[in-house]
């Protein structure tokens, strides 16, 4: 249920609070709606209130400071919580989904429910959802992420990743990045952030040179498993200033993803102690 929420919403405390209501949905229903299925039943129960949230969430966000990341979920202590169901970068590109596309495609692509399942949750019949699916599916096709690569590869890229930005060592990042690399950040209004990305290997470690130069002495540097896959932690303090995620193909960089905004780091604050970049 957690895992469907937040496929749907890209927020953590959002699915935290959806699965609670569906739960009180489910203790506060009558005998004369006997659930025969309790799976189906949360399932749909928890999709409404997902889509409900996702639609608030898009009118929100129109007045939104910079661009609009997911948030990041801390995964090494949730072994019940599958990589491929909380990527971050297939969370990304369902992020330019409709709701309701975004919807019909998690609920049937990543939870197996037919469309005649699904229509009475987004309130559509069983072929307009269908044709929905089939939409968001082709969208998906589009801008899926290209590679599936080694957790280690990941790590180590990661740490040398970490290590050039550490040194200002801006030709090492050069050549770590993909000349067509795109950083994205999201501080919302609350953290120095990006307020459009930047593209190309150069101006890219450019600028990551230059925002290490300016953090404080006693900042550190963290290794923490963040949606399924191996992320950077900042922290000053001991609290999390910027969570970092990127895709690879193993030998380059072609997306960074950056979130300052600390309404969505709450969650990283508990994670685990430093460990070696």
């Amino acid at each position: 249920m957690f895992a469907l929420a937040y496929r749907i919403t890209g927020n953590r405390a959002d699915a935290e609070e959806i699965v609670h209501d569906a739960f009180v949905r489910l203790h506060d229903a009558e005998p004369k709606d006997a659930v025969r299925s309790l799976k189906a039943y949360l399932a749909t129960i928890t999709a409404r209130l997902s889509l409900n949230r996702l639609r608030d969430q898009k009118a929100r966000r129109e007045t939104y400071v910079g661009e609009w990341l997911p948030e990041p979920l801390v995964t090494e202590d949730a072994p019940a919580i599958r990589a491929e169901d909380v990527s971050f970068a297939m969370l990304v590109v369902l992020e330019r989904l409709s709701p309701l596309e975004r919807v019909v495609f998690v609920l049937h692509n990543a939870f197996d429910l037919t469309f005649e399942e699904i229509a009475p949750v987004v309130g559509r019949d069983a072929a307009a959802c269908r044709k929905i699916f089939s939409r968001a599916r082709e969208h998906m096709r589009e801008q899926r992420p290209r590679f599936a690569i080694n957790r280690d590869r990941h790590r180590a890229l990661l740490r040398s990743f970490a290590e050039a930005a550490r040194g200002g060592n801006t030709a090492g990042l050069v050549a770590l990045l993909d000349e067509n690399v795109v950083l994205h950040g999201d501080g919302g209004g609350k953290a120095l952030a990006l307020k459009k990305p930047v593209i190309g290997n150069i101006a890219v470690a450019q600028f990551l040179a230059a925002v290490t130069r300016t953090l404080p002495a006693d900042a550190s540097a963290e290794v923490v498993e963040l949606n399924g896959e191996p992320g950077l932690v900042l922290k000053v303090g001991g609290q999390p200033i910027v969570a970092i995620l990127v895709e690879t193909d193993g030998e380059r960089i072609y997306s960074v993803y950056g979130i300052s905004n600390p309404d969505k780091l709450g969650g990283i604050a508990a994670a685990s102690g430093p460990l070696p970049v």
